[in-house]
């Protein structure tokens, strides 16, 4: 049986990380002796408990409230004192990105620039929403960052961030393990952070901790994609906005700058940053972790927590009533209308039995081959895992085996072989992203089942992309009569399409918004205009006004918060799945 731990209000399961700063643990709540829901927790060591943390407690409550509902933190964030106090959050099954990275070098599994590329804009994301807010965080680096099975990164600290980075110069071992991810000379809180952005950047592409800041200019130019397995130098684009983040050269004097920054490196570049491709990381370096997890969860569920209640607390049942006593007899009396009842409704019941056993047993049919579908997707998805690593290890020794040959039979011979497994590859991801999208469409269930098949073949055409690569090119032959000409590619004729809205978020007006409004619109109809940037992978990215309401009413900010809530599809161009931008309106009707 599992063994908890009480910690106030929750009861520890599994430690799921050791950070400089605590441990981070899946934990949970009951009601009474029963389930009730699981956590992320995040305990704080005892250096930081000795620095002051506890007296801060209140300080990091408002900040909790100045985030709640904003995507990139935990949702549905709990701050909890005590000796240790807490913070948790909705339980997102998944690891922190510093455990990714480990796992990563240990097991030789390349990370991509497209995997890098896709924790830096949620963290981007994220770090500027907290400035927006006034907040900053002063202590970010990859053990404070939450990647999810899925695909999805978050920041898990962001409450108490600030006030571990007022309190470092009383803990001295998480100051040092944090070192490399903090400028050495003061620096603005902004900048502060995007050092932080620009420091775990360079782990993610080079494998490497970025060293001190005389040697920072020398470890970039001679840096490599180490992590990706590569030989070749960081491109070019990502360099110069990497030394601008760590303090070389102009800094960005605003979060605005360095978004826009951002957006041309992720988008002007051949690179296709998606939780699809991060999803299928994360499963690749965590089957077995995240099937230990899952079958740790499904026990939980089913456990009896009584022994575990906290001093006092009671799971008895009602106390039976005196016989004589008035409550007694108005029970008997209860009791024997409900017996005449139940025997005057049997045969009535009777009749209806058959057909909700029948119910039932579709109800549970349908469950079951849901549950087998899953499994199935699963299987699928490992084993295609497999196939690659044995593709890829197929296409190195065609490649050696190409550049080593004596002759050119034999060379000849190599790069056919090569371009084969190169094709095999490129079938490989497809088949990958096709299962990834089939397993996200059975988690959103039959409702978005268009959005489903949009995002299957928009996300198959873009692995298809990212798996192709150049052809070798064959030794110029004697010229021979030219055949007629090949039937063209379907992609070639592909229309380019801009992203679709699949399911439109509901909008909900502001409270009192109508006293904020203008004399003119408090007896009008009130629409907000707005466009939506959507990435290759149907995500909201940004939300621009075009048309919206003057003041501080609240309905462009409703506008904006359900325009992030909407489903789309995204976009093509040449037949690949793209990036794009589409108009949006929502309507609130009359003002109330």
């Amino acid at each position: 049986m599992a063994s908890y731990t009480r910690l106030g209000s929750f009861l520890l399961a599994d430690k799921l990380a050791t950070v400089p700063s605590g441990k981070v643990y899946r934990a949970l709540s009951t009601v009474g002796s029963a389930f009730e829901r699981h956590y992320l927790l995040c305990t704080f060591s005892d250096e930081l408990q000795m620095a002051g943390l506890a007296t801060r407690w209140p300080e990091a409550q408002r900040v909790a409230s100045q985030l709640a509902g904003i995507r990139g933190f935990g949702a549905n964030c709990r701050l909890e004192a005590g000796k240790p106090g807490s913070l948790s959050c909705d339980y997102v099954p998944g690891r922190t990105l510093a455990q990714v990275l480990e796992k990563a070098r240990d097991e030789q599994i390349p990370i991509g620039v497209d995997h890098a590329l896709t924790v830096l804009q949620s963290m981007a994301q994220a770090i500027t929403l907290m400035h927006e807010k006034n907040v900053h965080h002063g202590t970010l680096s990859p053990h404070s960052v939450w990647v999810g099975y899925e695909g999805a990164t978050q920041i898990l600290d962001a409450p108490v961030a600030a006030i571990i980075d007022a309190l470092l110069p009383k803990a001295p071992t998480l100051k040092a393990a944090l070192a490399p991810y903090r400028p050495e000379t003061q620096a603005a809180p902004l900048q502060q952070d995007l050092y932080a952005l620009g420091a775990i950047l360079y782990e993610m592409l080079t494998m490497e901790k970025l060293p001190a800041a005389a040697a920072i200019p020398g470890a970039l130019a001679q840096a490599t994609l180490k992590a990706a397995q590569e030989e070749g130098s960081i491109p070019e684009e990502i360099l110069n906005c990497m030394k601008r983040l760590l303090l070389i050269g102009q800094p960005f004097a605003t979060a605005a700058e360095f978004n826009s920054a951002l957006e041309r490196v992720l988008y002007d570049g051949e690179y296709s940053p998606t939780t699809f491709n991060m999803a299928f990381l994360m499963h690749t370096l965590f089957r077995e972790e995240n099937e230990a997890d899952n079958l740790a969860i499904k026990t939980d569920q089913g456990a009896n927590f009584a022994q575990y209640l906290p001093p006092g607390a009671s799971v008895q049942g009602p106390q039976k009533p005196v016989k004589g006593s008035g409550v007694y007899y108005v029970l008997a009396g209860g009791m024997a209308v409900a017996v005449a009842l139940f025997a005057g409704m049997f045969y009535y019941i009777r009749q209806g039995n058959q057909q909700h056993l029948m119910e039932q047993q579709s109800l549970q049919a349908k469950l079951t081959a849901f549950e087998k579908e899953k499994e199935a997707n699963d299987a699928k998805l490992a084993a295609i895992a497999k196939q690659e690593q044995a593709q890829k290890t197929l296409e190195d020794m065609f490649g050696k085996q190409a550049e080593e040959a004596n002759t050119e039979a034999a060379r000849a011979t190599a790069k056919e072989e090569l371009e084969a497994a190169r094709l095999k590859t490129r079938d490989l991801a497809r088949q990958r992203a096709e299962a990834l999208a089939e397993k996200q469409a059975l988690a959103k269930g039959n409702n978005a089942q268009a959005w489903s098949k949009a995002a299957a073949a928009q996300s198959a055409a873009a692995f298809n992309t990212l798996a192709t690569t150049p052809k070798p090119q064959p030794a110029p032959a004697a010229p021979v009569a030219t055949p007629a000409p090949a039937a063209a590619s379907p992609n070639s004729a592909a229309a380019d399409l801009a992203p679709i809205v699949v399911q439109k978020g509901n909008p909900q007006a502001p409270r009192g918004g109508k006293d904020t409004l203008p004399a003119n619109l408090q007896q009008s109809e009130i629409k907000v205009s707005l466009k939506v940037f959507v990435d290759a992978a149907g995500r909201p990215l940004k939300v621009v006004i075009l048309k919206g309401v003057e003041g501080n009413s609240g309905y462009n900010d409703a506008a904006q918060n359900a325009a992030l809530a909407s489903t789309f599809a995204p976009g093509s161009k040449n037949g690949k799945a793209s990036s794009g931008w589409l108009d949006m309106e929502f309507n609130f009707g009359r003002p109330k």
